[in-house]
């Protein structure tokens, strides 16, 4: 995960914790509530961000697999022809004795393994971008799963808000109601 991407986590948490403990045992405004929606919004767009870059890094991670893939199909390789190798180094031991062209072969035959052990740190280059890669989506998918328990939760509180607010509308109809009730009864007695 990049600094930006982490740091943006960190507010979004840090607002989620300011706003939590702003409406604790109080009675929402409908500008509070449109606040409250408004924020909501932000952070479903972040938690979308933040899910294109999670399928982004998916998609890294897929190409890593196959990277990876690759790798030990070389590393397959790079056995069999270690194994070539040792055979062949047994064959120029023997022939070293005989042909003065021998340690030409025995030059290539090194080049060979130098290659081979390059294609080796390769692999193991490979490997190190592969763990590195999954842990991000990881570390990735555990920060979206607290993004949207986070948006579950201002969802829930909106829907309270609105709820509350519709009961005090209802009260305060009826109470006029019984006011009015109140000063006609009030009239008739007069």
């Amino acid at each position: 995960m990049n600094y930006a991407a982490r740091q943006q986590l960190l507010y979004i948490r840090y607002k989620k914790r300011v706003v939590l403990g702003k409406f604790e045992g109080i009675m929402l405004t409908e500008q509070q509530i449109q606040h409250l929606i408004k924020e909501n919004s932000a952070l479903q767009q972040q938690v979308k961000e933040l899910e294109e870059i999670l399928a982004l890094r998916e998609e890294e991670l897929e190409l890593l697999r196959q990277q990876a893939a690759e790798a030990a199909a070389l590393r397959s390789q790079l056995d069999l022809r270690l194994e070539e190798l040792v055979s062949m180094q047994n064959l120029i031991a023997q022939q070293q004795r005989k042909t003065a062209g021998a340690e030409q072969r025995e030059t290539e035959l090194m080049d060979e393994l130098t290659d081979s052990v390059q294609l080796l740190h390769h692999q193991k280059d490979l490997k190190q971008q592969y763990i590195y890669a999954s842990t991000q989506v990881e570390d990735l998918q555990a920060e979206l799963a607290a993004l949207k328990k986070k948006n579950s939760t201002l969802q829930t509180i909106a829907t309270h808000a609105a709820e509350l607010e519709s009961m005090v509308e209802n009260l305060v109809f009826e109470r006029d109601i019984l006011l009015e009730k109140l000063e006609a009864l009030e009239n008739a007695e007069k």
